[in-house]
């Protein structure tokens, strides 16, 4: 069963509970309306960056599920993993590497997907604010880089548990509840000098990749903070949060 929301309404759902309970900024996001709304959200962003006080950068890809019950078609190896229902969805091989890369050398990138997948789950939950508590955060670094040009997917639980790459099956060491439960979140100051270096990254991985056409001469020009929220947003449909 295909999901009942999109992940732009999950996104959205997630990063405003998310933020609330944690005083987060949430400095960048996939599905910014208009270029006039990315320039405010730009100059915004790179105001209260240098008054001080962010300490932890938080890279976010949010997914949506399909949820199987029952062993059908060529669903059996993602079943017989768990010994019973699933979630899964589907992994892009660049975005993976580069969420990988991100939480190497800026700060902690994760998966962020739901455990439920049905419209009216999704509205209970954000009713009663307990989407995060019904998420599971995924360190791309538990598996590693994708090295092939194979299709490959994430399974789990339908409680959140052992979740899986695959198909060279790749166990992740755990699946963090989006409450920071049992997660250490890296500090380190965020500063203008941390974004410019977040920038060139993003550019240089950009230029190397399949997404190359998408370093345009819009985003030469941009300033550093408005080529991350480019780059992350459009590229590599990464929510950027920022926590003190």
């Amino acid at each position: 069963m295909n999901s009942g929301f999109s992940e732009r309404t999950f996104e959205f759902c997630f990063n405003a509970e998310y933020c609330s309970i944690n005083t987060a900024l949430l400095a960048s996001h996939p599905h910014i309306p208009t270029q006039r709304a990315e320039k405010d959200l730009g100059y915004d962003v790179e105001f209260r960056i240098k008054q001080g006080g962010f300490t932890r950068s938080l890279f976010l890809q949010h997914k949506v599920t399909a949820f199987a019950e029952v062993r059908a078609g060529r669903n059996g190896r993602f079943y017989d993993a768990h010994g019973g229902p699933y979630f899964r969805f589907q992994v892009d091989n660049e975005q993976h590497n580069t969420l990988c890369e991100l939480s190497r050398t800026k700060g902690n990138a994760f998966y962020c997907a739901p455990r439920f997948n049905c419209s009216h789950e999704l509205e209970q939950h954000f009713r009663a604010q307990s989407i995060c508590a019904n998420s599971i955060r995924l360190n791309p670094l538990d598996v590693g880089d994708i090295v092939d040009n194979e299709h490959h997917n994430i399974t789990y639980k339908p409680n959140g548990q052992d979740p899986t790459l695959h198909s060279d099956a790749r166990r992740f060491k755990k699946a963090y509840s989006g409450l920071e439960e049992g997660i250490e979140l890296r500090r380190q100051q965020v500063n203008m000098q941390y974004v410019e270096a977040l920038s060139q990254e993003l550019v240089t991985r950009t230029r190397d990749s399949k997404f190359k056409s998408a370093v345009t001469k819009e985003v030469e020009r941009a300033t550093p903070i408005e080529r991350v929220q480019l780059l992350l947003g459009r590229v590599y449909q990464v929510s950027w949060l920022l926590l003190p």
